[in-house]
């Protein structure tokens, strides 16, 4: 019995098709190899930073009653929050952040049964700033750094603390009259009902404006100087517009 020979040239064409599945199964692990390094990189390169920051507010508020503008006195308060860094080119980032701040004014004194009470406003807020910002180091382990962006809050809580000063029967009893109505709610976000009338609160709770900040940094660690002013009107009276202002001082730490 014979064998049957195969002409050389189907031979010659099976070994054709198996080298070019090969190179071409090359060809495709070379890409996915390239496209997974490319990708490693990329994921490296955006790898967040976080960042914590803790300092004082210094709060204002300028108030427009018709066309009568004024300034409040300024308050003393907190900042604190952490933020993320994304890096997407030589020294570029971009720092969304979750912020819990104090807004809020102080009131001038005025005369009140012969004392002078004035007022304080606190405002505690929640705020979402998203920054782009550049940093540029100029000594080992030291660098600058400076971001602007727009800011978004919302007004959680608030209450406008009273105080009396004065000397005096009068006085005296302004002062307990003071401290009464400090025992109530007084919620400038919140509506009040008085005699079964329902009053609107003086505030709305969102807000949003500009900010920006500088940074001093040394290794992990920054000494951070901003400025925020709000571009809403928070009035929910007619006729009257309320803007928030403020600057903070404040120590960051970055992982």
């Amino acid at each position: 019995m014979k064998l049957m020979r195969r002409p050389t040239h189907l031979w010659a064409g099976r070994l054709f098709g198996i080298t070019q599945k090969l190179f071409t199964m090359k060809k495709v692990i070379l890409s996915l190899v390239t496209l997974l390094a490319a990708t490693t990189l990329a994921t490296a390169q955006m790898r967040p930073t976080i960042k914590v920051e803790a300092g004082a507010n210094f709060a204002n508020q300028t108030t427009k009653i018709n066309d009568n503008s004024k300034d409040g006195n300024m308050m003393v308060g907190y900042r604190v929050g952490a933020g993320a860094e994304f890096g997407f080119a030589d020294g570029f980032y971009v720092n969304p952040g979750l912020y819990f701040l104090s807004r809020g004014a102080k009131s001038e004194a005025v005369e009140m049964l012969g004392a002078k009470v004035d007022v304080t406003r606190w405002l505690h807020n929640v705020e979402i700033p998203v920054h782009v910002g550049y940093r540029a180091a100029f000594a080992p382990d030291m660098a600058v750094s400076i971001q602007a962006g727009p800011w978004f809050s919302y007004g959680f809580l608030g209450k406008d603390v009273y105080k009396a000063t004065g000397e005096g029967a009068i006085a005296d009893l302004s002062k307990k009259v003071v401290d009464k109505l400090n025992e109530s709610d007084n919620n400038p976000y919140k509506d009040t009902t008085v005699a079964g009338a329902t009053i609107k609160a003086p505030l709305k709770p969102f807000d949003l404006g500009v900010g920006m900040q500088a940074a001093f940094e040394y290794r992990q660690f920054g000494v951070n100087l901003g400025f925020e002013y709000g571009l809403l009107n928070t009035s929910n009276i007619d006729n009257v517009k309320v803007n928030n202002m403020n600057f903070y001082v404040g120590l960051g730490y970055r992982f």
